[in-house]
């Protein structure tokens, strides 16, 4: 199963990019084919097909985002990992509201 094709993400993947690539100490690799984000080697987030993935998040600011998007867990083939919050994007503008979010994920593994 693909988690990522860039043709279809790229607008999002150099959205994301233009700034966390700009915060001290972030990293980035594939992993499931995905561009994913570290910090001192710490996942944080990483992209999916027309989404984001923020893997810590705490359960109000997970609430909060759910109010706003049609969020769920990522789905690892069979697995679930119910602590990672996926969250799609149908409009690219709306990264700007996701990005406080993503922040924080980033500053946890700090």
């Amino acid at each position: 199963m693909r988690y990522y094709l860039e043709e279809k993400t790229h607008k999002l993947r150099e959205k994301v990019e233009k700034e966390v690539l700009g915060w001290p100490k972030v990293s980035t690799k594939k992993m499931f084919g995905c561009p994913c984000y570290k910090r001192d080697g710490k996942l944080f987030a990483f992209l999916v097909t027309e989404g984001i993935v923020i893997t810590h998040i705490s359960d109000e600011d997970r609430e909060k985002l759910s109010r706003l998007f049609q969020t769920g867990p990522f789905h690892a083939g069979k697995r679930i990992v119910d602590s990672w919050l996926r969250i799609p994007i149908i409009n690219i503008n709306d990264i700007d509201k996701i990005m406080p979010f993503v922040r924080k994920s980033y500053k946890y593994v700090l």
